[in-house]
């Protein structure tokens, strides 16, 4: 079996996406855990979830909800986390777990600097089971069936047998022994979404842009390796990859958050506007603050903190950001 916590866009579109049958493959039993119990009903009456509208879940995906006493997950199964960062510490478990491998799909860092996987281990999970997949993956292509690619990091555990669990003919994965590197990558470019979604919608052109979503890297390539990771993961899928996407036309929340603070929206007003969580936020918060204990200069993300925290405006930050002194590329 694979539960899939989190009912949200990306909970909801993966398990459509595992759902579907795969070369002659009978589907796993797919179970979807919604945070109430009200959700959960709504889902199992429609088949649809109210964040990923007009795409139909199918009728043997089992809906349940955090409020119920789950039955526990043994060796074979497949827990795969999809919720908010700041909402691990409370609906992951190892009640919730059990023995299962937990590939923690969710993308961010606590306020407090935490990776999700150092989430997922203070609330009970064996270390040895986790796995973390990342990449530049939009929920509603990946319900829709559109080819898209992953990384899913890992220095123990069943790697195998959880790569097939989640292979499919649109959804192609690739293997890495980083997860730090990777975890990492995927939570910092929300932050750098929203500097580079701003740079862009303040009208300074694509050059800017690109110029800033390329130091960008350089910051997740920096904080990575200061963590324990591989500077490399910055430049895969969960990185570069990623990033390129969010910072893109595409409905990213945290681009949407970068576009309306350069209309000169307060970060309460656009957070309100944008409806959903947008991690980003909490992210660029605790990456400081690591970055901080650690040594590490991110020009960038404090630039996004500053926004956030005192509401200096974008321009103003952009400024600054792109008339920085000359230095070495990379140091």
């Amino acid at each position: 079996m694979i539960r899939i916590l989190g009912a949200g866009a990306w909970g909801s579109a993966l398990a459509v996406l595992l759902a579907r049958p795969r070369d002659g493959v009978a589907p796993a039993e797919i179970e979807l855990i919604a945070h109430t119990a009200t959700e959960a009903d709504s889902i199992s009456s429609h088949h649809v979830s109210r964040r990923l509208p007009g795409i139909s879940l199918p009728t043997g995906v089992k809906v349940r909800s955090v409020e119920e006493v789950l039955p526990p997950l043994d060796g074979r199964d497949l827990l795969v986390v999809a919720i908010p960062s700041e909402a691990i510490r409370n609906a992951l478990s190892a009640a919730v777990s059990g023995d299962a491998s937990v590939v923690m799909a969710s993308k961010g860092l606590s306020r407090e600097g935490e990776r999700v996987s150092e989430l997922a281990v203070a609330a009970g999970v064996n270390p040895a089971r986790l796995f973390t997949l990342s990449g530049p993956n939009l929920a509603r292509e990946i319900a829709t069936g559109k080819p898209a690619a992953a990384v899913l990091a890992s220095q123990a555990g069943r790697r195998e047998e959880v790569l097939a669990a989640l292979t499919r003919p649109t959804f192609r994965i690739y293997l890495s022994e980083d997860p730090i590197g990777v975890e990492v990558a995927g939570a910092l470019k929300n932050v750098l979404a929203i500097a580079v979604s701003g740079v862009r919608s303040l009208g300074y052109g694509e050059n800017a842009a690109a110029a800033l979503l390329s130091r960008g890297v350089a910051e997740m390539a920096r904080l990575a390796e200061a963590c324990g990771g591989r500077a490399e993961s910055a430049f895969g899928l969960a990185g570069v990859g990623d990033l390129v996407l969010t910072a893109s036309n595409t409905g990213s929340r945290n681009a949407r958050l970068g576009e309306l603070l350069a209309s000169g929206m307060p970060v309460s007003g656009a957070v309100q506007t944008i409806g959903a969580t947008v991690e980003g936020i909490p992210t660029a918060h605790g990456a400081l603050l690591l970055a901080s204990r650690l040594g590490v200069e991110l020009p960038i993300t404090a630039a996004v903190v500053a926004a956030l925290e005192h509401e200096v405006s974008i321009e103003r930050l952009a400024e600054g950001l792109l008339g920085r002194a000359p230095t070495e590329e990379w140091h």
